[in-house]
């Protein structure tokens, strides 16, 4: 079949005693996550942009007073405060409604119109502002009518001597001042850049912290203490090269096992696993080209079937129904000309008739534990005729793997750079360590 041989380096790994490994928590980001920051910067800066520009200038009309009170300091200080208060209140907008027969309310009206002054300066500006000139002119020409009148109306009734004498204030400009201001445009992307970086950075060391992955190689020799076979792209990665890719995990596998030939090849991994599901698919398609060999390739992960499902085989008895007895094993297999084969595995698509699948089944709830003592009967009925290929499940999880990995003549973990957390990869090396019975070791992909 594939001829490799177990190399004395790979047992004397497999069976050395586990390490105790110290997890390294680190706030560095992985590549992938720092990509993410800055497309999410851009993305939010581009919005905050947008939403600048298209935000409708503001017409500003103001009007200048100056307190004439009288010749105390104090007298004028306290007034002016009083007109200032008065300029942003409720009763002077509702003032400015009825003397202008104004169609807006009365909480639209004081919020266009603002005052503002130097401390202890009799000098103030009185600005109305709103998106169309033509309203901020008509409620800006109401104010200082509304003003004189709200103060003459108070004094009505006060004796004489009581009342501010003189005038109270006095308009300083005969005309207006015109301007337009808009959202500045700088801030608006510098405030996106800030905003959309930092929402993700921050997410990312706490998850990173509490959650740490493996950002290196070190990291996996640390985890997982096994040899890494090779370090390869994902098939879908962008300006990767798949069949370089499997080629290259195919000379990791004849590393790994030289001397013995390597019937039984089982895939795992600690991750949602469809790269892993790829990798298997390919790899039944590579040996199948290049050794000539009738491939099995068994989809194991009875608990997700991603495998199953992009071959579009989710509707087909399969493992399932073999474990629980329902179904020959060698007759549940479908031709892969038969199923849907990705886009980035159509090249490397051997002779019709050499690979076949057997997909999770239909009936996959009752048959998880079935795994542990009946998946050694579906391998013996596809011994001596074919190369089996497991897309096994995931590990730690649901499905058990100890019957899986122990009839195994290879087993290949695969780690995802900046995915999979520490934890994981620290269990499945365990698992592997105490269940495989034929060489392991690990196949990382770089993100």
């Amino acid at each position: 079949m594939m001829p490799m041989r177990t190399t004395s380096v790979a047992l004397d790994q497999r069976e050395a005693p586990t390490p105790v490994a110290e997890t390294r928590r680190s706030i560095r980001l992985t590549k992938v996550q720092t990509l993410i920051v800055v497309a999410s910067m851009l993305v939010t800066a581009a919005i905050a942009a947008a939403l600048a520009l298209t935000n409708p200038p503001i017409f500003e009309t103001s009007r200048s007073i100056l307190v004439l009170s009288g010749a105390n300091p104090n007298d004028n200080e306290v007034l002016t405060r009083a007109l200032e208060s008065l300029l942003t209140s409720k009763g002077l907008a509702a003032e400015v409604k009825r003397r202008g027969d104004l169609p807006q309310s009365i909480d639209q009206i004081s919020a266009m119109i603002s005052a503002s002054r130097k401390p202890e300066s009799a000098f103030m500006d009185v600005v109305v502002s709103n998106p169309d000139k033509a309203v901020s002119e008509q409620v800006s020409a109401q104010v200082i009518p509304a003003l004189s009148g709200v103060f003459e109306s108070a004094q009505q009734d006060l004796p004489v001597e009581s009342r501010i004498t003189g005038p109270i204030f006095q308009e300083v400009f005969a005309r207006p001042l015109q301007s337009t201001s808009t959202f500045p445009l700088w801030f608006a992307i510098l405030f996106g850049l800030l905003l959309g970086g930092l929402v993700p950075f921050l997410f990312f060391v706490i998850r990173n912290l509490r959650q740490p992955v493996v950002e290196s190689s070190q990291d996996v020799t640390d985890a997982i203490d096994l040899p890494i076979l090779a370090k390869v792209a994902p098939l879908s990665a962008r300006g990767a090269n798949p069949q370089d890719t499997i080629a290259g995990v195919v000379s990791a596998v004849e590393r790994l096992s030289l001397n013995e030939p390597v019937h039984r090849l089982v895939l795992v991994g600690s991750d949602e696993g469809v790269n892993r599901a790829e990798i298997a698919l390919a790899l039944a398609c590579m040996v199948a080209r290049s050794f000539g060999q009738p491939v099995a390739l068994i989809d194991a992960d009875l608990d997700n079937g991603i495998l199953t499902s992009m071959l579009g085989a989710t509707d087909s008895a399969g493992l399932a129904e073999c474990l629980a007895g329902q179904l020959d094993a060698e007759a549940s297999l479908a031709p892969l000309s038969q199923l849907r084969v990705p886009a980035v595995v159509e090249p490397m698509r051997p002779p019709d008739g050499m690979v076949r699948f057997l997909g999770v089944g239909v009936d996959t709830s009752r048959n998880v534990l079935k795994m542990r003592s009946s998946f050694h009967r579906v391998l013996e009925a596809l011994a001596g005729r074919y190369v089996v290929i497991v897309n096994g499940p995931t590990i730690p999880g649901p499905v058990p793997t100890a019957q899986v990995l122990s009839l195994a003549d290879a087993t290949l973990m695969v780690v995802t750079e900046g995915v999979t957390t520490l934890t994981d990869a620290q269990a499945a090396g365990d698992t592997l360590r105490s269940f495989s019975s034929g060489a392991s070791g690990i196949i990382v992909l770089r993100q």
